[in-house]
């Protein structure tokens, strides 16, 4: 067997060389590594029991619509609220004794992780407006610690509500399929929309904050 000798420098120039090759081999494994990417939800991907009849066949395009409704605060919100930003919304009210109460847990959760990032939103329609007005809203978020201008919580028509939750969100079960006021009011999904509108995410509000979050931040990754 020969062996070799080598000086304490050739040994560090070795292990130099070594380290250099195992970081420029991760490196090239991390960059070259495909990012992961988010499905765009259209109607026609859903549920057709969550979607309206005359929406089913749309298969491309689907963009979360204009509304009118009013903020904690009293001051009116519609799309503009929103516009740009990357958001989780969900449909609840205030004195549900139940699932509200873990998914009012999962907003605080994303709001602590994105407090002080400007281009995440989190907006929570009411599903009881008669009984949410402004004072009660603002009174609950004030209770979750919604921060203002960051946490949107809104009330309004009632119509307005159930069609954005029915036919903009598709958040809950659509008339004639297991729906009744029992299964809206209690729906517990999240949706995620993007900057563009788009939903690019449906979730369990009462137990995927986690989930939520790293889609996310994979919405904020440079693109």
């Amino acid at each position: 067997m020969i062996k070799i000798k080598l000086s304490p420098s050739e040994w560090l120039k070795i292990a130099v060389l070594f380290v250099v090759f195992v970081g420029g081999s991760i490196a090239s494994y991390v960059v070259l590594q495909p990012k992961r990417v988010l499905p765009i939800y259209n109607p026609s991907d859903l549920n057709p029991a969550v979607v309206d009849d005359d929406l089913e066949r749309k298969g491309r395009g689907h963009r979360i619509g204009d509304f009118e409704l009013v903020d904690q605060w009293g001051n009116p919100a519609d799309s503009s609220l929103l516009q740009g930003k990357i958001y989780v919304a969900d449909f609840f009210f205030t004195t549900c004794p139940t699932i509200c109460i873990d998914m009012g847990k999962t907003f605080q959760q994303v709001q602590e992780v994105f407090k002080d990032e400007p281009r995440v939103h989190l907006v929570s329609h009411t599903v009881m407006p008669e009984i949410d007005t402004v004072e009660v809203m603002r009174a609950y978020s004030e209770r979750v610690g919604a921060i203002k201008g960051k946490w949107h919580l809104l009330t309004g028509e009632k119509e307005e509500l159930y069609r954005m939750a029915r036919r903009e969100y598709f958040a809950v079960m659509e008339p004639g399929t297991s729906f009744d006021e029992h299964d809206f009011i209690h729906t517990e999904n999240v949706i995620l929309v993007d900057e563009k509108k788009r939903i690019r995410g449906f979730y369990d509000g009462t137990n995927e904050a986690e989930r939520i979050i790293e889609d996310i931040k994979v919405l904020l990754e440079p693109r």
